[in-house]
């Protein structure tokens, strides 16, 4: 069950940012003069591809225990294959046209990857909390 809460709060995360950053690529395309047109198929591309990605994040979960080493080449391989993930999406999805909208695709994946890391984070140790002090009352009962 706790597998399936990351699951959803990662996909509702990644949702998020790749649509604002979808939303911020407009905002300066309309302000460079050179305006991108979006597909009727954007929002469902981008709901699928936060799907596909948040996947294998569960192989990546706390609670599991690997050594730094093996956490760390973990984390690599599943940055990488993520990678790949979404710049084969994009390309298939006509996220980006050119090599600029390719870098600017790019940098933003690795600006999510490390922001949907941070939330991971926050919401495991305000699990924790909530844990900790739900054994607090237990102990001041007794």
């Amino acid at each position: 069950m706790k597998n399936m809460r990351y699951l959803i709060a990662q996909t509702f995360m990644l949702t998020f940012l790749i649509t604002t950053v979808i939303s911020l690529e407009g905002i300066a395309s309309y302000l460079s003069g050179d305006p991108i047109t979006l597909s009727w198929y954007l929002p469902g591309s981008v709901l699928l591809v936060s799907i596909l990605c948040s996947l294998p994040t569960v192989l990546l979960l706390p609670g599991t225990s690997f050594t730094k080493k093996q956490w760390a080449l973990r984390k690599l391989l599943h940055c990488f294959f993520l990678y790949l993930l979404v710049m084969g999406s994009g390309y298939l999805f006509h996220w980006y046209t050119t090599k600029p909208y390719f870098f600017i695709t790019s940098i933003a994946f690795f600006v999510i990857y490390v922001l949907i890391w941070i939330g991971i984070r926050m919401i495991g140790r305000y699990e924790e909390k909530l844990i900790n002090d739900a054994l607090k009352n237990i102990q001041d009962e007794e």
